[in-house]
Protein backbone atom coordinates (compact mmCIF):
# COMPACT_ATOMS: atom_id res chain seq x y z
CA UNK A 1 0.00 0.00 0.00
CA UNK A 2 1.41 3.36 -1.02
CA UNK A 3 0.98 6.62 0.90
CA UNK A 4 -1.58 7.71 -1.71
CA UNK A 5 -3.55 4.45 -1.40
CA UNK A 6 -3.51 4.75 2.39
CA UNK A 7 -4.76 8.33 2.17
CA UNK A 8 -7.60 7.24 -0.13
CA UNK A 9 -8.54 4.46 2.30
CA UNK A 10 -8.65 6.84 5.27
CA UNK A 11 -10.38 9.61 3.29
CA UNK A 12 -13.20 7.14 2.62
CA UNK A 13 -13.15 6.05 6.27
CA UNK A 14 -13.42 9.66 7.52
CA UNK A 15 -16.15 10.40 4.95
CA UNK A 16 -18.13 7.46 6.33
CA UNK A 17 -17.86 8.97 9.82
CA UNK A 18 -18.95 12.37 8.50
CA UNK A 19 -21.95 10.74 6.82
CA UNK A 20 -22.69 8.67 9.94
CA UNK A 21 -22.71 5.60 7.70
CA UNK A 22 -22.02 2.80 10.16
CA UNK A 23 -22.03 0.10 7.49
CA UNK A 24 -19.43 1.97 5.44
CA UNK A 25 -17.27 2.41 8.54
CA UNK A 26 -17.52 -1.31 9.32
CA UNK A 27 -16.61 -2.12 5.69
CA UNK A 28 -13.12 -0.78 6.44
CA UNK A 29 -12.55 -3.51 9.06
CA UNK A 30 -12.01 -7.26 9.03
CA UNK A 31 -13.25 -9.41 11.86
CA UNK A 32 -12.21 -10.32 14.41
CA UNK A 33 -10.45 -7.03 15.17
CA UNK A 34 -8.97 -5.26 18.18
CA UNK A 35 -8.99 -1.62 19.28
CA UNK A 36 -6.76 -0.99 22.28
CA UNK A 37 -6.06 1.83 24.69
CA UNK A 38 -3.96 2.20 27.84
CA UNK A 39 -6.79 1.05 30.12
CA UNK A 40 -7.62 -2.04 28.06
CA UNK A 41 -9.42 -2.42 24.80
CA UNK A 42 -12.21 -3.91 22.79
CA UNK A 43 -12.10 -7.10 20.77
CA UNK A 44 -14.85 -7.46 18.19
CA UNK A 45 -15.57 -11.01 17.09
CA UNK A 46 -17.86 -9.96 14.28
CA UNK A 47 -19.47 -7.10 12.40
CA UNK A 48 -22.57 -7.06 14.63
CA UNK A 49 -20.51 -6.44 17.78
CA UNK A 50 -18.50 -3.76 15.99
CA UNK A 51 -21.67 -2.01 14.74
CA UNK A 52 -23.14 -2.00 18.26
CA UNK A 53 -20.05 -0.19 19.54
CA UNK A 54 -20.08 2.20 16.57
CA UNK A 55 -23.64 3.27 17.34
CA UNK A 56 -22.58 4.15 20.88
CA UNK A 57 -19.57 6.08 19.59
CA UNK A 58 -21.76 7.89 17.04
CA UNK A 59 -24.12 8.95 19.83
CA UNK A 60 -21.17 10.33 21.78
CA UNK A 61 -19.89 12.22 18.74
CA UNK A 62 -23.35 13.68 18.07
CA UNK A 63 -23.61 14.84 21.69
CA UNK A 64 -20.26 16.62 21.27
CA UNK A 65 -21.48 18.44 18.13
CA UNK A 66 -19.31 16.48 15.70
CA UNK A 67 -20.51 16.81 12.09
CA UNK A 68 -17.28 16.28 10.15
CA UNK A 69 -14.23 14.04 10.23
CA UNK A 70 -10.94 14.15 8.39
CA UNK A 71 -7.70 12.24 8.52
CA UNK A 72 -4.21 12.84 7.21
CA UNK A 73 -1.94 9.83 6.73
CA UNK A 74 1.46 10.51 8.27
CA UNK A 75 3.30 7.22 7.80
CA UNK A 76 2.88 3.93 5.98
CA UNK A 77 5.17 1.02 6.75
CA UNK A 78 4.97 -2.48 5.33
CA UNK A 79 6.59 -4.98 7.73
CA UNK A 80 5.63 -7.90 5.45
CA UNK A 81 3.66 -8.66 2.33
CA UNK A 82 -0.06 -8.00 2.78
CA UNK A 83 0.37 -6.02 6.01
CA UNK A 84 0.79 -2.27 6.55
CA UNK A 85 1.08 -0.10 9.62
CA UNK A 86 -0.37 3.37 9.16
CA UNK A 87 -0.39 6.45 11.39
CA UNK A 88 -3.27 8.85 10.79
CA UNK A 89 -3.82 12.30 12.30
CA UNK A 90 -7.56 12.81 12.78
CA UNK A 91 -9.65 15.92 13.25
CA UNK A 92 -13.33 16.13 14.16
CA UNK A 93 -15.17 19.35 13.37
CA UNK A 94 -18.48 21.02 14.09
CA UNK A 95 -21.06 22.28 11.58
CA UNK A 96 -19.01 25.46 11.05
CA UNK A 97 -15.86 23.50 10.26
CA UNK A 98 -14.25 24.40 13.59
CA UNK A 99 -12.00 21.81 15.19
CA UNK A 100 -13.51 20.06 18.17
CA UNK A 101 -10.71 17.58 18.80
CA UNK A 102 -7.68 16.06 17.02
CA UNK A 103 -5.42 13.08 17.69
CA UNK A 104 -3.14 10.46 16.06
CA UNK A 105 -4.12 6.80 15.67
CA UNK A 106 -1.96 3.86 14.64
CA UNK A 107 -3.51 1.06 12.58
CA UNK A 108 -2.52 -2.30 11.23
CA UNK A 109 -4.21 -3.21 7.95
CA UNK A 110 -4.20 -6.55 6.18
CA UNK A 111 -5.02 -7.40 2.61
CA UNK A 112 -8.18 -9.55 2.67
CA UNK A 113 -8.76 -12.66 0.59
CA UNK A 114 -10.62 -10.48 -1.92
CA UNK A 115 -7.53 -8.25 -2.21
CA UNK A 116 -9.03 -5.27 -0.37
CA UNK A 117 -7.26 -3.61 2.54
CA UNK A 118 -9.01 -3.86 5.91
CA UNK A 119 -8.06 -2.61 9.36
CA UNK A 120 -7.63 -5.34 11.96
CA UNK A 121 -5.96 -3.44 14.83
CA UNK A 122 -5.93 0.14 16.13
CA UNK A 123 -4.33 1.91 19.07
CA UNK A 124 -6.87 4.45 20.37
CA UNK A 125 -4.78 6.12 23.10
CA UNK A 126 -4.62 9.40 21.18
CA UNK A 127 -8.38 9.72 20.91
CA UNK A 128 -8.95 8.78 24.54
CA UNK A 129 -6.36 11.35 25.63
CA UNK A 130 -7.80 14.07 23.37
CA UNK A 131 -11.33 13.64 24.72
CA UNK A 132 -10.05 13.40 28.30
CA UNK A 133 -8.23 16.73 27.83
CA UNK A 134 -11.64 18.24 26.95
CA UNK A 135 -13.19 16.70 30.08
CA UNK A 136 -15.73 14.75 28.06
CA UNK A 137 -17.42 11.48 29.02
CA UNK A 138 -15.40 9.30 26.61
CA UNK A 139 -12.20 10.42 28.34
CA UNK A 140 -13.73 9.96 31.78
CA UNK A 141 -15.05 6.48 31.02
CA UNK A 142 -11.67 5.11 30.03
Amino acid sequence: MTQSEAQSFFDAYAAAFSARDMDAIADHWMFPCLITQQQGGFAFADRAAFLKNLKTLDGFYAAQGVTGAGGSVQTVRSPQDGVVQVTVDYELTDSHGRRIVAWPTDYTLRRSKSGRWRACFAIADGEIDAWAARGTPLGKMN
